[in-house]
């Protein structure tokens, strides 16, 4: 009889201007793209910054100056092992962000 076990992986990746795609990251994912070529920190800075820009615009009312929250992201990501114990590769699932808004103030 076959083993037909399945086993999941979740793995946490800090989205920040230090990110550095694994090697089987889709070149779809656009956080990825991001994150490629020469300008890849500033690009994932200045993307973050938009972030924390958009998000402190939508909280204005606690937040005179615009800059009291911060929004910190991770890549989820889901990969799945079929036979278990044996030498097989895992492949990716899916991703998703994971967000926690930092208050800088509190």
């Amino acid at each position: 009889m076959a083993n037909s076990a399945f086993t999941f992986t979740i793995k946490r990746t800090a989205l920040d201007e230090n990110y550095v795609p694994a090697d089987n990251t889709r070149i779809t994912t656009n956080f990825a793209n991001l994150a490629r070529g020469e300008s890849r920190q500033e690009n994932l800075r200045n993307t973050l910054r938009m972030i924390d820009n958009r998000f402190n615009s939508l909280a204005h009312w606690d937040n005179p100056r615009g800059d009291r929250y911060a929004v910190e992201l991770q890549i989820v990501s889901v990969e799945m092992s079929v036979a278990p114990g044996e030498e097989t590769d895992s492949f990716p699932l899916i991703e998703i962000l994971q967000t926690t808004i930092v208050d800088g103030q509190t």
